[in-house]
């Protein structure tokens, strides 16, 4: 197709597209985690370590990633790391223990660690190619594509789909819609002149966004890859039903940050994630006492709209320092994820899932801390 007859808005779309395909591809994975846990015949211990398995994979991708950009651009690695994403769904189902699984986590964190860089690519270039700001309505895709995702897996878990099924056609559906997508994305040119600064920790006062980076990561992570557990063991809910705690959480999650850039202006960044930290703890603890479904429900709606704006705060925080800034803070978000699942495993293992969410609010402390003390978060 030529690029020159495809206008911006449709490169927009597809670009979005895109996005949405890694969000369900999230929850996909996310909404099925009981019925995996089944076939791989986990504990909490080695579903940690099949989790960290993810986490490695998304860390030592990004060398990688930067290669491909150099040689073949945003819009092929785009495709190529969204085959990766969308195909290890399949094996997913027939992981036979905890080490099969961490190798197929491993392809999967990846892929979707290329995929998410590559589509921030294309989303850069279309800002520059049109003088226009794209990026917070490109990153809510993902939310949109993460709680489309969730829904259906509840949807298929209801309804008593096999989880073989349920990865089989989604990955059909994602796959068509990332070879329709690929034709209208932006046809970026290979940079050979890119920085090739690798991995890179954050310096000065970049640190303490870093560290919340870090530690929001940790938080999201744990509560994506354990709150269907949670529903299932702890709060016993019915057949079919264990995925809506984490539907509540996605769609909360995107439902704030579709509202978030309204609400910075007015409260600013700092307090924003002070009170969003807070209120997640809240919400956490009316899930672990009550243990009731409609009340755990509510608790994390509640929490999912307390963590939603950490990330776009952190990121557009670490963007204004410069480009160098934002990825050593996003490398410590991909180390935080990377950590925090083998301790969430050993947590549940040794404390049961109250052990483990109980946590997570020690985490939130943390970030409603750092955030009082990060000297780049605007008041």
């Amino acid at each position: 197709m030529n690029q020159t007859s495809i206008s911006s808005k449709k490169q927009l779309i597809a670009i979005c597209a895109v996005f949405l395909i890694l969000g369900a591809a999230f929850a996909t994975w996310a909404s099925r985690i009981p019925a995996i846990r089944e076939i791989a015949m986990l504990t909490p211990a080695t579903l940690g370590y099949a989790l960290l398995g993810k986490g490695i994979g998304t860390v030592v991708i990004m060398p990688v990633i930067t290669a491909c950009l150099q040689r073949i651009g945003a819009k092929k690695s785009t495709l190529l790391f969204g085959f990766v994403v969308v195909l290890t769904l399949i094996p997913m189902t027939m992981a036979p223990n905890w080490e099969t699984l961490a190798l197929i986590l491993f392809l999967a964190g990846a892929g979707a660690g290329g995929f998410n860089i590559s589509i921030n690519a294309l989303g850069s270039k279309i800002e520059v190619d049109t003088g226009k700001s794209y990026m917070s309505t490109i990153h809510s895709w993902f939310g949109v594509g993460n709680f489309l995702g969730a829904l259906i897996g509840t949807g298929m878990t209801s309804l008593d789909f096999s989880v073989s099924v349920h990865f089989w056609g989604m990955s059909f559906i994602l796959l068509l819609i990332l070879m329709i997508s690929y034709a209208y994305l932006p046809d970026d040119q290979p940079d050979p002149a890119q920085v090739k600064a690798g991995l890179r920790l954050p310096k000065g006062a970049v640190i303490g966004l870093g560290v919340i980076c870090f530690l929001a990561a940790a938080i999201e992570d744990s509560i994506t890859n354990w709150v269907t557990l949670f529903f299932a063991d702890y709060v016993k809910a019915p057949d079919g039903w264990a995925a809506i705690g984490y539907a509540a959480y996605a769609g909360s999650l995107l439902g704030m940050r579709l509202i978030g850039d309204r609400l910075k202006p007015r409260f600013g960044a700092r307090a924003l994630l002070i009170a969003g930290s807070l209120v997640s703890i809240a919400g956490i603890l009316l899930a672990v006492i009550s243990a009731h479904i409609i009340l755990a429900t509510i608790g994390f709606i509640v929490a999912g709209a307390g963590v939603a704006l950490t990330f776009p705060m952190i990121f557009s925080a670490a963007g204004r320092q410069g480009a160098i800034a934002l990825a050593s803070v996003a490398t410590m978000g991909f180390l935080g994820g990377m950590i925090s699942q083998p301790i969430m495993g050993l947590l549940v293992e040794n404390f049961e899932l109250t052990g483990g969410f109980l946590f997570i609010c020690v985490y939130l402390l943390a970030v409603a801390y750092g955030s009082w003390k990060a000297k780049l978060l605007t008041k």
